[in-house]
């Protein structure tokens, strides 16, 4: 039995999905995807947020040696977190947006959006505009929706992104792509431009929640 048979087997015990792999551990779709299918393994404190989701010990996951399996019934989930609330800020803002640096505090912004996601604390919310991320089929983010936006969490193949581009003041909401070496921002909607990125790009941050707001 491989690792990938390993999670699959406690995600089947424990009733999980891919999904909530992901916002428990705040990592990515594709990184969780290539563990579930077996192409990569979890290493380091990577294992260690799979293992703490997954209820078992990481020897146990890496070599399906020892005990360490919590028993399914009869424990408390192991993922509980009170929503947290995060500023709405402006598009320009976003782009001095630092990880390192808490642009406000509560009280400071005109408006704040509450989540439950596993996020940084210097993560933001931004309302959506114009149609560049709205698709014809399939994932789909039109022009309103709210987007969370996490400073923290590492940009993988496949992360929806925001992304500051070197001779712009705002900043862009597009898919970042890894092909061969070669980064792309590209959009959900076919009728925009694919952007080729080559060191005249920053991504200020990954979305880890969509929604409407009305």
């Amino acid at each position: 039995m491989e690792i990938s048979d390993r999670i699959k087997q406690r995600m089947t015990d424990l009733d999980l999905k891919a999904v909530d792999i992901v916002t428990r551990t705040g990592l990515s779709k594709g990184t969780v995807s290539q563990w579930v299918n077996g192409h990569t393994s979890p290493r380091g404190e990577n294992l260690q947020k799979l293992c703490a989701v997954l209820r078992c010990a990481p020897e146990w996951l890496q070599f399906g040696v020892g005990g360490g399996i919590e028993p399914t019934s009869n424990v408390a989930p192991a993922y509980f977190k009170e929503p947290r609330k995060f500023p709405v800020i402006s598009w320009v803002q976003a782009g001095e947006w630092s990880e390192a640096i808490d642009m406000f505090h509560p009280g400071d912004a005109d408006q704040w959006e509450s989540s439950d996601c596993n996020v940084g604390e210097n993560a933001f919310w931004l309302r959506v505009v114009g149609d560049s991320m709205t698709a014809p089929s399939g994932l789909s983010i039109p022009e309103g929706h709210m987007i969370l936006v996490d400073p923290a969490s590492p940009a993988d193949n496949g992360s929806l992104v925001i992304a500051k581009l070197t001779d712009s003041d705002e900043v862009t909401f597009k898919k970042l792509v890894i092909d061969a070496g070669q980064k792309y921002l590209k959009p959900l909607n076919p009728n925009y431009r694919t952007i080729e990125i080559n060191g005249n790009c920053r991504i200020v941050g990954v979305v880890k929640e969509a929604k409407i707001k009305l």
